[in-house]
């Protein structure tokens, strides 16, 4: 029999191994050990002297000093030379000099000249690359990195109670890995790479240009594979980027010819693939076990215009535009409608035929009919190799756009007033907070999307359905399509979130449609565009190759800020491609130095730690403070005020009606709180604290909670605090009132209170439990989640540990409040949920994803089932009525419009 949220964990046939299923406490990935842990290097600072001067030539390199910078902090450090290490750097050839030396622990670069001839004029191209194969041979031989590496395809199955549900998160667990298992002969194990690549800017006036070519290893978790230093992306080529010339700029064969460039210098970055994708590679790992090894290009991510240029596509204006499927030109803001895929094999039979035709003409005509290019692709010479791609910018360039007409055309007070909510919205870690977002433009690519979760917040009681009927219907597409991204950006997926995922971006199609039919007559923008149409293949994308942030471009995007800084503190401006690529080897094995050191150190604080050690750790395990509450231990306090009497509370907020009477309500809470935790009241009396007695304020709160999503453990810093960076800040949270009641509340006060031998963590709340009435059209709409606030007379007292997790919460109005379930996917899981119990007959697609577990300290009150149907409403536009139908009933409640 099985248990609710075990794990089955089913691997490749060709692998060998049984499918076996765990406990959920006891499940983790399958960590490969090697045959034993390496000692620490005894000097792990070599080529390097001395661990100082490593440190010195680390300092320099990570604040990009220059040649006279680094001299003169070589000379202070000669001057303030003292101990053991002796220090013998003259000048900054000496740490340039070094770093070449220790650059020979992985695989470095080569350059190369390619030759391009075009109507008989010849230009030489430089390109920069690295042997993929031995970078990956680099990885597969670090002792950190080889036992998260998963060499074979898995399937991942929760029991939800009746049956085992397949889900997908890491590449190797999606159907692409698996599929690619499949076509490897018996025992050969796929090894899958990342590949990104798009052109930046160096300069601000944008006349130095770089295209970097970022690789990543697919066989290593997400979490590694996405950050930064050894197992992160690493620039692995560097392409020529083709001038503009004015005698050829305008002639049809120009376009082609850099696209020639472009892939015979992709062709050196994957030279070293080529025949190995096709016949493999033994290698002999850690773990002594010889690996056959088939390499191959897994996922490809970049943006459209790189998209063209890797599949050979004739770009936006062709037949054909979308570089997946052929989806005809007029048809691109369609979602609903599925077209044949291209793929390689397709793709290299439709050339082959071109160039069988006797004149250009003719060659030419069959390609446009297909959208292609009469060039050679380097990735066709990769085995098991077809193209993925994930694109944005839907938002910032046209929904946002369009939106701001809108906006200004309400008037100068609606502008005004926008800027102002924004200015005023809550604050929360890792949210970028613009101050003004109305008529300016952004630099940095993140705010568009910050902006994007808040605009609704911000607008949707100034963009009415009665004052502005096609900005309201615009905000509701623009609603959809958070939707849509929020899905998108789940970490975790199922088959149920999958289908619902597409149905909301059937529904975005739709709605999207009605607003361009509404349009039509009044404006001339064209929606027809390849971002539009790129959501049509989003989920298809995920289950072939797992979660978006497996391909997310952003990660590499972040890569271009340190290339940017290289050239321009650490190049001479001159043939810079050289200089940058030098200083990025150097960084990578500084940060492999540095954690040599770390290990060392680790190491030998591990060998000399005492006993005294230990007894100190049993003493604190033992202290009167920790109260023996049920379940974990997952909320933290700090930022420590000094203490503070009763009456001094109650003087300081003598006009602020949640903290009245407040040493009488906490004796009445104590004395209720305490029997219930099965704690004694001291020598068995009612608690009367006095006025003289103190408590301890705290301004920060950390909570750890498992994700509903994920499963993991998330955290959550939040602030209770006056003045914090110059404003006050009361950040909102969950707390669990009963085992089956959640609310939400706002955090007034947090203090320590300490009763006989314990103290107890407390925080003082104002609940937003009161009844909302009816649920607005507006609501239903926007998919909006109200609550009001209680009186702050009605604030109450709460253990800190009944606290879940933290929320963002906006006013709208004197009491009302709206939940901001954009902020993170498990914001977004949870309030779907929530919707759910709440009895919302509203605009959204019905929550199937995988219940938390049942240990989780924030699954939510059981849901009563309910029976929904679709309903058809004959004043909806046409288009609507018809996607209801095609909309799967399954995962679908009832809409309301």
């Amino acid at each position: 029999m099985f248990t609710k949220d075990d794990i089955k964990v089913e691997h490749h046939p060709n692998s060998g191994i049984k499918a076996k299923v765990y406990a959920f406490e006891d499940f983790q990935r399958n960590l490969m050990a090697a045959t034993s842990d390496p000692l620490p290097n005894k000097k792990p600072w070599l080529p390097f002297k001395s661990r100082l001067e490593f440190e010195v030539a680390q300092i320099a390199l990570e604040a990009a000093l220059n040649n006279d910078q680094t001299d003169r902090l070589i000379k202070i450090c000669h001057q303030c030379a003292i101990g053991n290490d002796k220090f013998t750097f003259e000048n900054h050839k000496d740490i340039h000099r070094k770093w070449d030396a220790a650059s020979q622990r992985v695989t470095g670069f080569m350059k190369e000249v390619i030759s391009m001839t075009y109507e008989d004029k010849s230009w030489d191209f430089e390109v920069y690359y690295l042997d993929l194969w031995e970078w990956a041979a680099d990885l597969l031989r670090d002792p950190r990195l080889f036992p998260h590496l998963t060499f074979d395809a898995q399937r991942l199955s929760k029991f939800d109670g009746e049956k085992f549900v397949r889900f997908i998160d890491e590449p190797y667990t999606a159907d692409a890995f698996w599929d690619l298992q499949s076509q490897l002969p018996e025992g050969a194990k796929p090894l899958t790479f990342i590949l990104y690549a798009d052109k930046t800017k160096l300069s601000t006036s944008g006349t130095a240009k770089a295209y970097p070519v970022v690789a990543r290893l697919a066989n290593l978790p997400t979490d590694i594979c996405n950050g930064e230093g050894i197992g992160g992306g690493y620039v692995v080529g560097w392409l020529p980027v083709v001038k503009e010339d004015k005698e050829f700029a305008k002639k049809p064969g120009w376009v082609n010819f850099k696209n020639k460039v472009w892939h015979q210098a992709f062709l050196r970055i994957l030279a070293s693939l080529t025949s190995k994708s096709k016949t493999g590679q033994w290698f002999e790992c850690l773990d002594r076990l010889s690996r056959w090894f088939f390499p191959s290009i897994l996922i490809l991510s970049a943006d459209y215009e790189e998209q063209c240029v890797m599949s050979l596509t004739r770009g936006v204006r062709s037949l054909w535009p979308c570089p997946i499927c052929l989806v005809p030109r007029d048809a691109l803001s369609d979602v609903s409608t599925r077209y044949p895929l291209r793929t390689s094999k397709d793709s290299q039979a439709i050339i082959n035929l071109a160039r069988t035709k006797h004149t250009l003409e003719e060659r030419e005509k069959t390609l446009k009919e297909y959208g292609l290019r009469d060039v050679d692709n380097s990735l066709w010479l990769i085995q098991h190799t077809d193209l993925h791609f994930r694109d944005g910018g839907l938002f910032d360039d046209h929904l946002w756009v369009e939106f701001q007409k809108y906006l200004n055309d309400l008037g100068r007070d609606v502008v005004s007033h926008i800027d102002k909510r924004f200015k005023e919205f809550p604050r929360w870690r890792n949210q970028k907070h613009p101050n003004q977002v109305m008529d300016i433009a952004f630099t940095d690519s993140s705010i568009p999307e910050n902006i994007s979760k808040m605009i609704l917040y911000a607008a949707h009681d100034v963009v009415t359905e009665e004052d502005c009927p096609l900005g309201y219907l615009l905000l509701r597409c623009i609603r959809l399509y958070i939707e849509v991204d929020m899905y998108a950006s789940l970490e975790v997926h199922t088959s149920d979130t999958i289908r619902e995922g597409r149905n909301v971006v059937q529904m975005f199609s739709v709605f999207l449609k009605q607003y361009i039919d509404k349009t039509a007559d009044i404006e001339d923008k064209g929606w027809n565009f390849p971002k539009l149409h790129m959501d049509a293949h989003l989920f298809d994308d995920i289950e072939v190759k797992g979660a978006t942030r497996n391909y997310n471009m952003k990660p590499n995007e972040k890569m271009h800020g340190s290339l940017k800084d290289s050239y321009l503190l650490q190049t001479n401006f001159r043939n810079v491609a050289e200089q940058i690529l030098r200083v990025n080897h150097w960084q990578l094995i500084a940060e492999d130095i540095h954690r040599r050191l770390i290990d060392d150190d680790e190491y030998l604080r591990l060998q000399t730690q005492d006993q005294f050690d230990a007894a100190d750790d049993a003493l604190d395990a033992t202290d009167d403070a920790v109260i023996p509450l049920a379940g974990l231990f997952h909320v933290k306090v700090g930022s420590k005020q000094p203490p503070l009497t009763f009456e001094s509370v109650e003087n300081i907020y003598h006009s602020d009606d949640a903290f009245s009477n407040l040493r009488i309500r906490l004796n009445d809470f104590l004395n209720d709180f305490l029997p219930a935790i099965n704690i004694p009241l001291p020598q068995g009396k009612r608690i009367r604290l006095r006025a003289s007695d103190q408590i301890t304020e705290f301004r920060f709160l950390q909570v750890n909670y498992e994700s509903m999503v994920d499963w993991r453990q998330h955290t959550d810093y939040l602030r209770c605090s006056p003045q914090f960076f110059g404003a006050p800040r009361f950040d909102c949270v969950f707390i669990r009132v009963t085992p089956t009641k959640v609310i939400f509340g706002c955090l007034l006060f947090l203090f320590e209170c300490t009763v006989g031998k314990h103290t107890f963590p407390l925080a003082l709340v104002h609940p937003y439990d009161a009844p909302t009435g009816i649920h607005l059209r507006k609501d239903k709409n926007f998919n909006l989640f109200r609550v009001q606030a209680r009186t702050r007379a009605q604030s109450q007292f709460f253990s800190v540990r009944s606290i879940i997790c933290g929320a963002l919460l906006v006013p709208d109005g004197p009491s009302d409040y709206l939940v901001v379930d954009t902020v993170d996917t498990d914001m977004f899981v949870c309030m779907r949920e929530m919707h759910l119990e709440a009895g919302h007959l509203c605009f959204f697609i019905k929550s199937h994803l995988i219940a938390p577990p049942s240990h989780s300290n924030i699954s939510l009150p059981s849901t009563s089932s309910s029976n929904y149907t679709l309903q058809h409403s004959p004043s909806v536009h046409p288009s609507i009525n018809q996607a209801l139908v095609n909309i799967d009933v399954s995962t679908t409640v009832m809409y309301s419009w």
